[in-house]
């Protein structure tokens, strides 16, 4: 995978029309270490409108994707949209876990 910065619109559009929606934010495998990556959740489907316009079961997701939630930084729509409108942005908000848009080794986490 590389570094894809249109899954943070993505994700943010699936959050804004949906009030169950959570936004995360993670560092995922890479061909050369490790890239940051945004999707939605609605209980068990991920939404990652860069790769595919319909949902997916997460757990098949999260193997086909390498997620690891240890990772991850997950967002409720409130909270979201809350930090959206404090750093006029759609993420990543925690800017000490995710330093770049891709590292070459594993972050602490």
């Amino acid at each position: 995978m590389h570094f894809k910065e249109q899954s943070f619109a993505a994700a943010m559009e699936i959050c804004s029309e949906s009030e169950l929606a959570e936004v995360v934010h993670a560092w995922v495998p890479a061909d050369e270490g490790w890239v940051i990556h945004a999707w939605a959740e609605i209980e068990d489907a991920v939404y990652d409108l860069t790769e595919s316009e319909h949902p997916m079961h997460k757990a098949d997701y999260y193997q086909r994707m390498g997620v690891r939630p240890d990772l991850t930084r997950r967002y409720g729509r409130v909270e979201y949209f809350t930090l959206m409108a404090e750093t006029g942005s759609m993420g990543p908000f925690d800017t000490k876990f995710f330093f770049a848009n891709q590292a070459s080794s594993l972050p602490q986490a």
